[in-house]
This record gives C-alpha cells, structure tokens and sequence, in this order.
C-alpha cells in the first residue's frame, strides 16, 4: 500500500498513482534506504507534504509512513524538503568525458542537487552517440546523461567551416548523421546557428535535418541565430523549423541581450505564446543570471571566421581585412546599445592565462602579452562593473577601436571564453514566470584547479533559483521551482520515469534545506560551492552523504523513447 500524510485531507492524484491519506497504514518491508521525516516536493508544482520515502532496487518503492526493519540504511530528513533530482537540461561535458574505464565524474552538478544532465548542446556533441552512451553505462558515471546531436559538429565533419549552401549530396550525408545518432539514442538535434559554422547554413537546411529529427520522435532544441538586436526574427526562426519539421521546439537559455534590447524579454514570450495557441510545442530554459558566458568569436562578423584557424589568423591580420572587420564590429557594439567593451571580460584564454578575469578594457591597457608574477599564472579577478559603460571604469582611457583591436589579436592567438555582462534582472525575472521555462547551467565540469575564472552558473544555478528567486525574491514558488527542475524537463525530454516522487519511479533525489540553500559561487570566486544540500540520490544510491561524495557512480544513460533499465 502506497500512502501519505497530508494534513487531514484526502487528495486524489490521478495519473501520479497514489492517495494522500491521514492516519493511513504503515508500509512494511525490507527496503534498502529510507528516507525519514521529510517534507515531500513531488515535482508536480504543489505544497510539500510530509512522509517516509522507501527505495528498493534503485527505484522508489514507498511513499508514507514506513515502518523499520532490521538493517536498513537510513536518513533522517526531518526539517528538510525532499525533491526529485533536478534535471539540468542544458549542459557541455562533451570534453569531460573520460577514455578507458574511468567512470564520469561530475561533482559540481551533484553538490547543485542534480542528478541527470543534458548535453550535445548548441550544435556541438560527439557524433558517436552510442560509443559515448555505452562507455558511460560501462565505465559508470556519477550522474544520468542524455545527448543531442549537434548540427554543427554534423556539418564541420561533412563541409568542415565553409560558408556555402551544402549540395544536395552533402545535405544527405548531414541526414543520414541525424539518422544515425537518433538511432543510436540521441534525444533530438541542437543547433547554434550563432556559431561557425552553423551561421553558415540556411533556413531550409536546418528544416532537413530536423525533419529527420522528427521521423524518429526527437525534439529541435536551439541556440538560436541571434540572442540580441535581431532576436525576435531569430526565435521566429526557431519556431517555424519546428513547425515546418514537425517537432516540438526547446529554446536554449532565452534570453535579451545588449543593453538596447533591455525590457523586451515580453516580447520574445509574446512569440512563444502565440505558437502554444496554434498547437505547436515550444519549451525554454534559461539560467539565473544577468551574464552569459561563450565565445570571443560572437563579437566578429560571421564571415571573418571562416576556414582554419591559421586562416583566421591570417585574416586577422591584412591590414585591409583588420579594417572591414573592426568597422563592423564597431557598428554592430553601437547597434547593441553599448559605449565599449567594458561588459565583456575574459574566462579562460589559453594562449595567456594572465589575461583570465581582465575585463576587454584592462587587457587593452595591458596588451595580450602581458604576464603575472607570483606564484598564480592568473591575477585576481577584478569585479564586474555594468553600470559603467565608460573605458574609464575597467581599463583606464582606452579607445574603443584599440579594444577592437585586442579582440582581433586575441581571436588570431586562439580566441578566449568570456563572461558578458549583457542581460537585465526584470528581463530575467519575465522569462522566469513563463510556465514552460526550465532551467539549464550552460555549464561544463568544473575542476578545482582550474586556471579559468569561469560563469559562477557551474555551482550555483539550481540553488540560486530555490535561494533568491523563490526565498528571497517570490518569482517563483517553492514547488513551482522544482517542478521547472524535474516533472516539467522530464516530460519535455521524454525521460517517462524520472523527474517526480512516485512509486515504481527512479529513486533520482535531493534533500535540501529550504531556509539555508544558498549559491555561493559568485563572478569573483566562482568555485565556491553551494550550501544548504547534504545529500543527493541517484537511482537509489547515495552519491554525495552529507556532504562529502561517497565514491559510487550508480548514473545511467537516458536514450531517446527508453525508460531506464
């Protein structure tokens, strides 16, 4: 028998398959965790209850009042909310993946409170989808994973970074690719038609492969052409592949960037809204925060990024090209909104550590050959400033054409990952209330010795949500927060035991404390982890006790249309 306490009240529950009950039964049996004295968020947006949860062979087999036995592993959760696992729909560990038998690790995703990840992202994913999902399940892995294929890894291995319309045989062999890693598992195909070299494609090419997306049930998710001054025509765009596909649509950290699109986040919903209305499927995510963080190369006209690197360099470096280029940019700044580069500052440069944490402003004035002394390659990072739009604020008076300029050295030195600091808090807080807004990290593994000053998102997104959105701001409900976190991204990408508190599902869970979950990664140190979560459970096993991790990867792989095995 399935039970519950709630109150005095008897809530029927439908499809979930259990009754609250006052007083009911005790469930008796040997379970292998229980979970006690908890208040219960089941994922379905409403009030936590109290209850016992009991797991038997990784999946949740109990929900009520749960009567001991010999033996049992338990944990005592009195004063503490219990939730599914939270689903970080938007992740990067392509690159983190380990080689051999070595099992994958992900501890910053874990300390957030997630168990089951999202990744092949943005148009970029391992095109060998089933060698990926199989080394994981053999190797082991501290959390679940899922993956997109990407087009523009599809489209570097068929036309490599060429800024042309495939032909007709090159279209088939990118058809077949989605094919393939649809068949091997993945959820659907990702684009970043903001990236090279999938700006380079057309419309009708995306509507292709997402065709072939679609014949296998997949979903389009996007980065989409443009996040800034042309971002209503690009999530237009995005909608109608899916449209014309037949696929649902997922739109990736929605947003509206540039100081001169600031408080037209409504307008961008207006969009989404008025495409649910005619019966088409369009999910978003987005992260807390008023920062982005990508590519130095979003800042250069597409077309100056075509071909190798050393080409690129080469371009960077004719007089004539310099010219064309910077005059663009300087154009596209000003259309932006922006008075310099001030709201831009370096991540990770990997031709100059010194350089990580040093606003476009201060790399100026220092050159892209400055060095640090002392015993850390990289300084300190400097506090952002966005209220300031001045060179003078982060740099010294330094021209906006010589900060043009250490952009186009840096991008012929190999390019950077930077921090924008390009969104606005009301903006973020109006895509935050949409009813269909998930939540993603953008976020890689993050290692502690690290030489990047990297987004503090990579620790601190899920309980920055549940601590100043919910808490400390009101935007959003605490159940309504979870459920964003769990039964709304498993239902959207299609995980059918995963992402609720109910009998016969995945014991996925994280046990947080609703008045201390705090993020503490910040821009200046973004390493910090978070407080307020001691324990998170994946199928069943404890991966992080109190809060140290245990050592036991129990994570599985999610393949598209499969329930987990």
């Amino acid at each position: 028998m399935v039970c519950a306490v709630f109150g005095g009240l008897i809530l029927t529950l439908g499809w979930w398959g259990y009754t609250h009950l006052w007083n009911a039964p005790g469930c008796a049996g040997n379970y292998e965790l229980v979970i006690r004295n908890g208040m219960v968020l089941d994922g379905m947006g409403g009030a936590p209850f109290p209850a016992d949860i009991a797991i038997s062979s990784g999946r949740v087999a109990c929900i009520g009042s749960v009567k001991k036995s010999p033996g049992e592993r338990g944990i005592e959760a009195a004063g503490m909310m219990v939730a599914p696992g939270f689903i970080d729909v938007h992740t990067h560990v392509e690159r983190n993946l380990p080689e051999g038998s070595t099992p994958f690790l992900a501890p910053n995703f874990v300390r957030q409170g997630v168990t089951t990840i999202i990744t092949g992202n943005c148009g970029s994913s391992t095109l060998g989808v089933r060698t990926m999902l199989n080394g994981l399940d053999r190797s082991g892995s501290q959390v679940n994973v899922a993956t997109f294929v990407g087009h523009n890894s599809i489209r570097r291995s068929v036309m490599q970074r060429a800024n042309r319309t495939p032909t007709a045989q090159e279209l088939r062999q990118m058809r077949q690719a989605v094919v393939m890693a649809m068949d091997e598992g993945a959820l659907g195909l990702s684009t970043g038609l903001a990236y090279i070299p999938g700006t380079y494609s057309q419309t009708e090419e995306v509507v292709e492969l997402a065709r072939a997306a679609a014949e296998r049930e997949g979903l389009y998710v996007s980065h989409i052409r443009d996040e800034g001054r042309d971002g209503l025509a690009a999530v237009k765009e995005a909608i109608d592949i899916g449209e014309q596909a037949g696929l649902p649509v997922h739109i990736s950290h929605f947003k509206a960037s540039g100081r001169g699109e600031w408080g037209k986040a409504s307008q961008r919903l207006e969009l989404v809204d008025a495409a649910l209305s005619r019966g088409q499927r369009v999910t978003i995510d987005q992260y807390p925060y008023t920062a982005s963080s990508t590519s130095l190369d979003l800042l250069l006209p597409s077309w100056a990024l075509e071909g190798s690197q050393a080409e690129v360099g080469q371009r960077m470096r004719n007089p004539q090209n310099h010219a064309r280029i910077r005059s663009e940019m300087l154009a596209r700044l000003s259309q932006g909104g922006w008075a310099d580069y001030s709201f831009a500052r370096i991540a990770y440069c990997s031709a100059n550590l010194a350089l990580n944490g040093l606003t476009i402003p201060q790399v100026s004035s220092v050159g892209t050959h400055h060095t640090a002394t002392g015993k850390n390659s990289a300084p300190q990072p400097q506090p952002h400033i966005v209220t300031r739009t001045t060179a003078e604020s982060q740099g010294g008076d330094i021209s906006v054409e010589r900060q043009a300029d250490t952009i186009l050295d840096l991008i012929a030195r190999g390019g950077a990952q930077m921090i924008y600091f390009d969104m606005d808090e009301g903006d973020l807080s109006a895509i935050m209330r949409h009813p269909d807004t998930m939540f993603g990290s953008d976020s890689a593994v993050r290692y502690e010795d690290t030489k990047a000053v990297p987004h503090p998102r990579g620790l601190g997104t899920f309980p920055r949500v549940l601590s100043h959105y919910v808490r400390e701001t009101d935007t959003l409900s605490l159940g309504e927060a979870v459920r964003r976190m769990t039964s709304l991204s498993a239902k959207t990408f299609g995980f059918p035991d995963r992402g609720q508190i109910s009998v016969g599902y995945w014991a996925d869970l994280v046990i947080f404390s609703e008045q201390s979950i705090l993020d503490k990664s910040t821009y200046e140190m973004p390493l910090a982890a978070p407080e307020g979560i001691p324990y998170v459970i994946v199928n069943g096993q404890i991966v992080f006790d109190n809060y140290r991790f245990t050592g036991i990867n129990p994570g599985k792989t999610i393949r598209r249309g499969l329930a987990s095995q």
